[in-house]
């Protein structure tokens, strides 16, 4: 028993069966993010970003996007919800809408990729399904050190090391993967 599956055991049937169907949706549009307990709840990572949560409540069930954006882009499709700073709530007993859902998944991951370069110089970019698409380091704006891009499917599909100059754009200094 997984530490979500155990925290879904304190619902009754039918609000259990109803967070299952979001977590069946989550499961099925990032098939592969890490399902963990944070901040007390039941919440999907994509290399180790938080992208949704979900929970229950005594008179509603709630989504988590970690996002007080993604939300808002919804706002005519959500018009019909309660909304907090960080959640919208919906019936503890159905289940909420997983076209809708699926959307806000792509959102919330399309949000997390414009959250990329950091101030480091990190770098990452998924794919709408949550796999890492892309991860390196950029220099004064230059990709610098090793880059590696990854298929949908996870696999490498290149690795390349490039050497952050002064001048125009970087050049690899070395292919490791074709």
């Amino acid at each position: 028993m997984t530490p979500i599956d155990d925290h879904l055991t304190r619902f009754g049937p039918e609000q259990r069966r109803a967070l299952e169907a979001v977590r069946d949706v989550i499961r099925s549009t990032l098939p592969v993010a890490a399902e963990v307990i944070s901040y007390g709840m039941p919440t999907f990572k994509v290399d180790g970003v938080a992208v949704i949560g979900f929970d229950g409540f005594t008179r509603h069930n709630s989504l988590f996007p970690y996002s007080a954006q993604v939300p808002l882009a919804f706002d005519r499709e959500l018009a019909g919800y309660v909304r907090t700073k960080g959640s919208i709530h919906f019936g503890a007993t159905a289940p909420f809408p997983p076209p809708l859902l699926k959307r806000i998944l792509r959102a919330r991951i399309a949000e997390i990729n414009s959250g990329y370069p950091k101030r480091s110089g990190e770098f990452k970019e998924f794919y709408d399904n949550g796999q890492v698409k892309a991860v390196g380091r950029l220099m004064d704006g230059q990709r610098h050190g090793t880059w590696t891009w990854f298929r949908r499917d996870g696999g490498i599909r290149r690795t390349v090391t490039f050497k952050a100059t002064t001048k125009g754009p970087p050049a690899p200094s070395a292919r490791a993967t074709p």
